[in-house]
């Protein structure tokens, strides 16, 4: 653990020091701007990219392109896991303390329990947590320790009045808290409890053949028969989900009716029937956010290559059904037809003195052939889902025959990879680091063509560019910053707890992708994730290849920063846990600054025919006696299939 000293007007704020020097030394670098990192950060790293030209002119159809997928723009939400950034991620101004929550649902039925984890800071004193619960019938604190690495987890049991509960946790310091919010609803509702599911899957089914038939119209009769054939074998697995799903609707309200007269529900039925509300509503969740990301998804243009893009992606929302989701209900209906314990979830109702009161003994076993019919649905689906690839989801056989059989058929694929990165080094007027950070990422490539429409001496094409970062570096000494340096004078020490590098996946989602999420879907599971469109112009006779880059529709968003936390000590000697920010740029702009410059590629041909390119580039800005220097690098290769 290093030790340093930083900022002095940023974390004099909060400070509760009595000490008139500091608060003098204090005035004195706001009145002269001395220290300025609470200014847009993004200012420093844009200095670098002023200088570059903008970017050139796309191909002729690119102004129609973009306007029809402008308002397509997503921004990848993917963070750490860990502190939110504030609203503003370019504001590196530190905040008090750190703590977050979530909760493994947001519906509960009364007697069922939720978890609730996060993270803050555990350092010294500070190793626990306040969670604080208020309802319709409780104001419930507890506090709760903190593991080593700073992570909490806590089970809450809902109370007996419906109604929303607003749960609030505070940070170990008692500086910030966050909250989130549960509904607690009455056990009748249990017959509703799979109605988002059945929504969300009837939605998708409905994307997917509206994409279908669109595709449709410009196949041969008999692929057009095979894909019918393809569709609707989903369309029985589609049927076998929605019965599970109505099913369990059934054996809720059942069930519900059942336990009416109980005065608790026995220890064993309220763990199992908790661990099922949260799985239907980890699958109704998921399957809401591939929604959403698919309906803002347009094609770039009216071909059958991105129609069948589209089927792709309306496929994506099924991945959410897979063998591995569906054994690990099949796992839990079993429990509750076998009356078998969830250790942990019984625990808690344990906890809360939730026991069977007689004559109502006889509710596991009733509750248990309720639940059969579920129980045998769940096996039957769980067993045709073992048979598809380990992973894939129910649409599996859809997306393997549009991509690999009709996208072949009728359209000309290049496939192939990026690699890109970038470092941004910040100095001080002696030339020492004292902010540093840079970004890997890797990515698929894929450009297509209508091949009737491939017969010119230019060939233009459309594609994506789709990866993720698989690696963050980050360094930072503020202690050397020029402005600290001037204002400080050593007299605030801050002791670095840890730096929180945003996740990166060490793989590419894209090339790994075993499930069919579809390109889109994707971004929910993928961190650090950007997906940006591409046009190419291919010259025959001369033998090159130019790419485009186009609108990103999915970058990193600002969640995506490095963050510092951080122990300040000031005059009082007391600590104060603190919190910053540092912004990365998107892939977009580093990407874009040098693939503008370098964009041409020779195509290549084999013995056989086979066309391929390849190509690599470097572009360095400033130099090692520069406040500011970057260094980026990308490589490209692509084949055709």
């Amino acid at each position: 653990m290093k030790t340093f000293f930083v900022l002095i007007l940023l974390l004099f704020i909060g400070t509760r020091s009595e000490a008139q020097f500091f608060k003098k030394l204090g005035q004195k670098i706001k009145d002269q701007a001395g220290w300025r990192t609470d200014r847009k950060a993004d200012q420093k790293i844009n200095q670098g990219f002023d200088t570059l030209e903008t970017l050139p002119g796309k191909i002729n159809n690119k102004k129609k392109a973009t306007k029809s997928n402008s308002r397509d723009t997503l921004k990848n939400k993917r963070s750490s896991g860990n502190a939110k950034p504030t609203a503003d991620a370019n504001d590196m101004t530190p905040s008090d303390g750190q703590v977050t929550v979530a909760l493994s649902s947001n519906s509960v039925f009364t007697g069922g329990s939720i978890t609730i984890t996060g993270e803050s800071v555990k350092y010294k004193n500070f190793t626990q947590v306040e969670i604080t619960v208020n309802g319709p019938s409780v104001k419930d604190t507890k506090l709760v320790t903190l593991a080593a690495d700073g992570k909490y987890s806590a089970a809450w049991t809902a109370p007996d009045k419906i109604g929303d509960y607003k749960i609030t946790v505070k940070s170990s310091d008692k500086k910030v808290q966050q909250s989130s919010t549960v509904t607690v609803y009455a056990l009748p509702q249990m017959g509703n409890w799979a109605d988002d599911n059945i929504d969300a899957i009837n939605k998708a089914q409905d994307n997917l053949k509206e994409a279908v038939a669109k595709v449709e119209d410009a196949i041969s009769p008999n692929d057009k028969a095979t894909l019918e054939k393809k569709v609707s074998e989903l369309d029985e697995k589609i049927a076998d989900v929605v019965k599970l799903f109505k099913d369990l609707n059934t054996a809720g309200k059942q069930t519900a009716d059942l336990v009416k007269s109980a005065k608790h529900i026995p220890p064993n039925l309220a763990g199992n029937l908790s661990d099922l509300n949260n799985n239907l509503a980890d699958n109704a969740r998921e399957m809401k956010s591939f929604e959403k990301i698919t309906d803002q998804h347009k094609p770039q243009d009216n071909t059958i290559c991105e129609y069948l893009v589209m089927v792709n992606e309306a496929c994506a929302a099924f991945s959410a059904v897979t063998n591995f989701w569906s054994l690990s209900l099949k796992t839990i209906l079993l429990n509750i037809t076998l009356d078998k314990a969830v250790p942990k979830a019984v625990d808690v109702v344990n906890t809360n003195g939730m026991q069977i009161d007689a004559p109502h003994d006889f509710i596991p076993k009733e509750v248990a052939k309720i639940f059969s019919i579920a129980k045998f649905d769940a096996e039957s689906l769980q067993s045709k889902l073992g048979k598809i690839k380990a992973g894939a989801g129910i649409a599996g056989d859809v997306i393997q025959y549009a991509t690999d059989v009709l996208m072949k058929t009728y359209c000309g694929v290049f496939k192939g990879e990026i690699k890109h990165d970038f470092t941004i080094n910040f100095r001080n007027k002696d030339g020492v680091t004292w902010w540093k950070y840079g970004v890997v990422m890797q990515g698929a490539l894929s450009l297509r063509y209508p091949k009737d429409g491939s017969k010119g001496k230019v060939i233009k094409m459309k594609g994506n560019i789709e990866g993720n970062a698989t690696k963050f570096t980050f360094y930072e000494n503020v202690a050397v910053e020029d402005g600290f340096q001037e204002g400080s004078k050593g007299k605030i020490q801050v002791i670095e707890l840890k730096v929180i590098k945003p996740a990166a996946v060490p793989f590419v989602s894209s090339q790994s992708d075993v499930a069919g999420f579809g390109a889109f879907a994707r971004t929910v599971v993928t961190p650090a994730c950007f997906n940006i469109m591409i046009d190419a112009e291919y010259d025959v006779d001369a033998n090159k290849i130019k790419i485009y880059l186009g609108t990103p529709l999915v970058d990193f968003s600002p969640a995506v920063v490095n963050q510092l936390i951080f122990v300040e000590v000031g005059a009082d000697l007391l600590p104060y846990i603190k919190r910053m920010m540092f912004p990365i740029h998107p892939v977009f702009r580093t990407l874009g600054s040098v693939v503008r410059d370098h964009n041409e590629f020779s195509m290549d041909k084999d013995a056989k025919g086979n066309l391929s390119f390849s190509g690599k580039a470097n572009k360095h800005l400033g130099n090692k006696t520069d406040k500011i220097e970057h260094d980026l690098n990308f490589s490209i290769s692509a084949r055709k299939e």
